[in-house]
């Protein structure tokens, strides 16, 4: 069995100062220290080291100089002028060169390097998301008008957010580019160009030879790192497999293929005619002369970072071949850390990055112990011969892959969890089968790849060996996907216990004798989160306003039964289904809706529900009578597939969600003189004992006057986001409610909600909550009593606002949506 111990670890030179390193730029970041400061507090403490030698002061020190150094390097990185930039939500014009341009499903996601701003010089990085905007390359100047806004910290619970990420890059402003607008300063780099156009050459000859679109995409996206043309489906089987690392240029697709070219140039040097390379061991040549091509293929790939750690790796093992020396795995992985770190020390905080790193780790420290623990002795030459060793070997390579796989699934089990909100054991299985397929596609991706650039038609036998070989391993993913056990869907874990669950495989590696009990704390927390996983509870209703931007999106849940009203929608900008709700769900482990409900036909309702409805299933569709069947409509129902589809009004029988009733309040029968889409909307009641919930969708004055409201509330979804068109003295007397939520978007460029509204429901004695201040509001109700609580504390993002002046209100027209 692998020996480990703290001693161990002591001996790798660099191990515990790159930790230290790592230390200081995840949690120095974020302290207003300056980054001079802590790296010149790091060369003190490196001087008293060199005076304090080998003792216990000097490695202290050494600790101590790393630590400082990783918050000087974090804080330098993060750097810029949040102060002499406009207020948000105005309109800007940016000038400033491109740092990373990222393609996605609506356009490009930018990231630029302000330099001026309305020909005013400024300092800062901006992430910009553009539509209809040339392709654009790192390094190219821009001028591009756009309206910003500060990020903001998640609002949901199991959103996904860079915000962290953002902080620690300096990117102060985020918003949208008008790519029809953008001007270029600068053409590309003749590299950029060139790699351009051999990407767009090569999709071209692999669509030509592959059997369909997807295995198109697949082999492209390990050729070219073109990930952006994978299809959700092929994602969603990938992950729910426990594939997802094939769909992009991991560390073991960089590992296959170095040791693949040092192996080849290796037998190739041994079996050249002639004296000259029998005179010299073939690793001294062959190891050099594989790693330029190895940083070729990272290069042109797009420089992921996965790829890039791996690549450090395999360039220091196999310049240990060169000279002679045994590379140590955990020294190498160390200074593929630090090489990263110094590159980026934002790269902390991504995901990618970590699983690679904790992949890595738990294949060196976890996964030989795995292998260790099975009672199968190892293939031995002293006892086996001819084909019973090569049937012992075949088993063997698939007991360590097993083992591997599984110790890959524990360690990062939390990280998975906290992105995901899924765990995977279909992985466990299709690792053994697809990882030989997935490193035959590597070389010929790569081999395909580069093939290509010096022949295009000797590649296509190569390039279409390798379709047809994405075809096979995209049909084996959604094969093991479709297993009953593929994946089950759980809420993240605390992070004290994800903690105590890395503490304890830390202790069943490194700890022995009794010591070794403290392993016990990975199950115990696993144990522990089992039992803290929400369990629907009798007489309970539970009511979420969920913080989807402009919009609208609010979940029900009572007794193990739920429903859908709305699902947000941004024209032209990110899917607010997938962004938001459906991970909510996830957290929330629903995995069926009885109900789904559309207030009326307008993007910021109804965009984000074909998303949700083609991952969730939905028993019902409640539209709003006289709404029609145009696209967003027809998307809605082409997405429900199996549900009944409902057209209701005034009048519908009522609906019975676990102890809540439903109740139908408009659209109005007679609603001929209705006529916007918002006085039309689908408005609900929802009943829970003594507790009363009213969702009137974007009514105005009409829509009001025409309820037959005749008792008070208790919580209101205030009426059109709270504009001034809605929420009029008469409605609002009669509705009374205790609580009101305003369903807004941060900077909206309506001004919503406004203020004479919120003083008018202020006066009745209603407590005003807003998604865009608040994040997601949920409400508990028993049935007799109501009780609320926010997913964000406002005061910490009012003084997020404050320290950039807020943006004029503009005034809110009738037909806003």
């Amino acid at each position: 069995m692998a020996q480990w111990t703290w001693s161990g670890l002591g001996n790798r030179p660099i191990f515990f100062p790159v930790l230290m390193v790592l230390c200081g730029a995840a949690l120095l970041a974020r302290t207003d220290v300056s980054g001079w400061a802590f790296l010149a507090a790091g060369a003190v403490l490196l001087l008293i080291a060199i005076w304090r030698g080998a003792r216990w002061g000097g490695w202290l020190a050494v600790l101590g100089a790393g630590l400082a150094a990783g918050g000087g390097i974090a804080r330098l990185h993060a750097a810029g002028d949040a102060q002499a930039w406009p207020v948000p939500g105005a309109r800007v014009v940016l000038e400033g060169e491109v740092e990373r341009a990222t393609e996605t499903d609506d356009g490009q996601h930018l990231v630029l390097d302000v330099s001026r701003v309305d020909g005013r010089s400024a300092r800062a990085r901006v992430g910009l998301s553009a539509v209809d905007a040339p392709p654009l390359s790192a390094g190219q100047r821009v001028l591009v008008p756009a309206r910003l806004r500060p990020p903001m910290p998640r609002a949901n619970p199991g959103e996904w957010s860079r915000f962290e990420a953002q902080r620690r890059r300096g990117e102060l402003w985020t918003g949208r580019a008008d790519g029809e607008r953008l001007v270029l300063l600068s053409g590309p780099s003749a590299a950029a160009t060139w790699l351009a156009r051999a990407h767009f050459e090569l999709a071209e000859s692999v669509r030509a030879v592959a059997p369909d679109e997807d295995a198109a995409a697949l082999l492209l996206t390990l050729a070219a790192g073109l990930r952006a043309d994978l299809g959700d489906r092929v994602e969603e089987d990938f992950a729910r497999s426990g594939l997802a690392h094939v769909l992009s240029v991991s560390g073991l697709h960089v590992a296959v293929l170095a040791f693949a070219l040092f192996g080849l140039v290796r037998r190739l040097l041994v079996r050249w005619p002639g004296r000259f390379f029998r005179r010299v061991d073939p690793r001294v040549i062959a190891a050099p002369a594989a790693m330029p091509l190895v940083w070729a293929y990272v290069a042109y790939t797009g420089w992921q970072a996965p790829a890039v750690r791996s690549a450090v790796m395999c360039t220091l093992v196999l310049l240990g071949h060169a000279l002679r020396r045994r590379s140590d795995p955990l020294n190498a992985l160390s200074a593929a850390a630090l090489f990263m770190v110094l590159a980026d020390p934002a790269g902390l905080v991504d995901l990618s990055v970590q699983l690679s790193f904790v992949a890595v780790l738990s294949l060196v420290l976890l996964a030989p112990l795995f292998r260790d623990a099975l009672p199968v002795e190892k293939p031995s030459h002293k006892v086996l011969s001819g084909w019973k060793l090569v049937l012992a070997q075949w088993r063997e390579a698939a007991l360590v892959t097993f083992t591997a796989s599984a110790a890959v699934t524990c360690a990062s089990a939390p990280l998975v969890l906290m992105a995901f909100h899924r765990v995977g054991l279909a992985g466990l299985l299709s690792n053994v089968v697809c990882m030989p397929l997935s490193a035959a596609l590597t070389l010929l991706a790569a081999g395909g790849a580069a093939l290509h650039l010096v022949s295009p038609v000797a590649a296509l036998p190569v390039l279409w060996a390798g379709a047809w070989l994405s075809h096979g391993l995209a049909w084996a993913a959604h094969a093991f996907a479709a297993l009953p056990f593929a994946a089950m869907t759980l809420p993240p874990p605390p992070l004290s216990l994800a903690l105590a669950w890395w503490a304890g495989l830390l202790a069943l590696v490194l700890l022995h004798g009794r010591a070794r009990l403290l392993a016990v704390s990975a199950p115990l927390a696993a144990g522990l989160f089992v039992a803290l996983l929400p369990r629907p509870e009798a007489g309970v209703l539970e009511v979420s306003f969920l913080s989807v931007g402009h919009g609208d999106a609010i979940v029900l849940s009572s007794e193990g039964h739920h429903a859908l009203l709305d699902g947000g929608g941004v024209p032209q900008g990110h899917d607010t289904g997938r962004r938001f709700v459906l991970p909510f769900l996830e957290t929330r482990r629903i995995e069926r809706l009885e109900l789904v409900g559309l207030s009326h036909p307008h993007p910021d309702h109804a965009l984000g529900l074909p998303s949700v409805l083609e991952r969730v299933p939905a028993e019902r569709v409640w539209l709003p009578a006289g709404a029609g069947r145009g696209p967003l409509v027809g998307d809605i129902v082409a997405a429900a597939r199996g549900a009944t589809v409902e057209d209701v009004e005034l009048g519908h029988a009522p609906f019975h969600l676990g102890a809540a009733t439903i109740e139908v309040l408009g659209p109005p029968v007679d609603r001929i003189l209705l006529e916007g889409e918002n006085d039309r909307s689908l408005v609900l009641r929802v009943r829970h004992g003594d507790v009363t919930f009213l969702f009137p969708g974007d009514v105005e004055e009409a829509g009001e006057e025409s309820l037959a409201l005749a008792e008070p509330v208790t919580v209101l979804k205030a009426p059109h986001h709270g504009s001034r068109t809605s929420s009029h003295d008469g409605f609002v007397a009669t509705a009374r409610p205790r609580f009101v939520v305003f369903c807004v978007g941060a900077f909206n460029r309506f001004g919503f909600p406004h203020g004479e509204v919120v003083e008018r429901y202020e006066a009745m004695g209603a407590r005003c909550l807003r998604t865009d201040l608040d994040g997601a509001v949920t409400f508990h109700s028993d049935g007799h009593a109501v009780s609320v609580e926010t997913f964000r504390e406002r005061g910490e993002v009012e003084g997020m606002l404050r320290a950039r002046k807020r943006p004029v209100a503009r005034p809110a027209t009738a037909g806003a949506p």
